[in-house]
């Protein structure tokens, strides 16, 4: 085993996007870092350039085998994982009616199943020093789109139960931070699933008006580096000015339809002791708002 005072990162998927970005700056910072990818191969050249703080491991998150294999692998080279960083980025682009049972669940193993499974892994080297942080790229802050529900889904699920998880090891000092990576971090060019005729134009003008702002990955990464450094960093850190606008307009999106039914929210309360039963007011919202949350 090789200790050293520097962090530990370990990194899964480092090949493409954000989490590509994030393994170069944690090496330049002069960090640590564990790479995984399914081709560990695709990361041997940014190894090279950093011999001695980079190791590069194979790693499937579908496979709890391999994944304590790395994890062991990585605690035997430099006695700990200070930091895991993962993401839920792949895309099963199609309508809800559309999609197929197998590629769903396959969806559903890669973007929630693995990352937790992993997280899992890793957690009880960080409870037993009371110290680290979990880092989970998701792209859930958004509203749900058109045509992308399962991935969102998926992605929206590893949120739950990363903000749950958050919760939990808080008390003992270990930090969870979901970063909504503002341009989309995964495939958008994801095929949609094979499907039904009344589903072609829609579809075709959803993707349209889905575009997202890109952001700078390096800068990007340097922002999860300084959140990390923070301490245990915020729950939520959305990227780029265009995505934190997306998430400010979902957050005003359902506060326009908690108002709108608000009254009829109220009709549901028991009624306090000593007062008559009201009879609940009309369904309709207030006149001049239209929601449909």
């Amino acid at each position: 085993m090789s200790d050293t005072k520097q962090p530990v990162w370990f990194i899964a998927d480092a090949t493409t996007g954000l989490a590509a970005a994030l393994a170069e700056a944690v090496l330049a910072s002069g960090q640590h870092a564990v790479l995984a990818a399914r081709l560990p191969s695709r990361l041997q050249a940014l190894v090279d350039r950093h011999p001695g703080r980079a190791l590069a491991l194979a790693l499937d998150v579908t496979d709890t085998a391999a994944i304590d294999m790395a994890v062991a692998c990585a605690e035997r080279q430099w006695g700990r994982i200070d930091v895991l960083a993962m993401s839920a980025a792949q895309r099963y682009a199609g309508a809800i009616e559309e999609g197929e049972n197998g590629a769903m669940r396959a969806l559903f193993d890669e973007n929630v199943f693995g990352p937790i499974n992993l997280a899992r892994r890793v957690l009880p080297g960080m409870r037993a020093r009371r110290a680290g942080h979990i880092v989970m790229l998701t792209c859930a802050s958004v509203q749900a789109p058109a045509f992308e529900g399962f991935g969102h889904a998926a992605r929206s699920a590893l949120e739950a139960l990363a903000e749950a998880l958050f919760y939990e090891v808080e008390p003992l000092g270990i930090g969870v931070t979901l970063v909504d990576p503002g341009s989309g971090d995964g495939d958008m060019a994801a095929p949609r699933a094979s499907g039904i005729a009344d589903y072609d134009g829609l579809a075709g003008r959803a993707v349209r008006a889905s575009g997202a702002a890109q952001v700078d990955t390096a800068r990007a990464a340097q922002a999860i580096m300084q959140a990390v450094a923070a301490g245990r960093g915020p729950l939520r850190l959305v990227l780029g000015r265009a995505a934190l606008q997306r998430a400010y307009d979902r957050l005003r999106v359902l506060k326009v339809g908690f108002d709108a039914w608000a009254h009829l929210a109220a009709s549901a309360d028991v009624p306090a002791p000593g007062r008559p039963v009201q009879p609940p007011p009309g369904g309709r919202p207030r006149r001049g708002v239209r929601s449909r949350v």
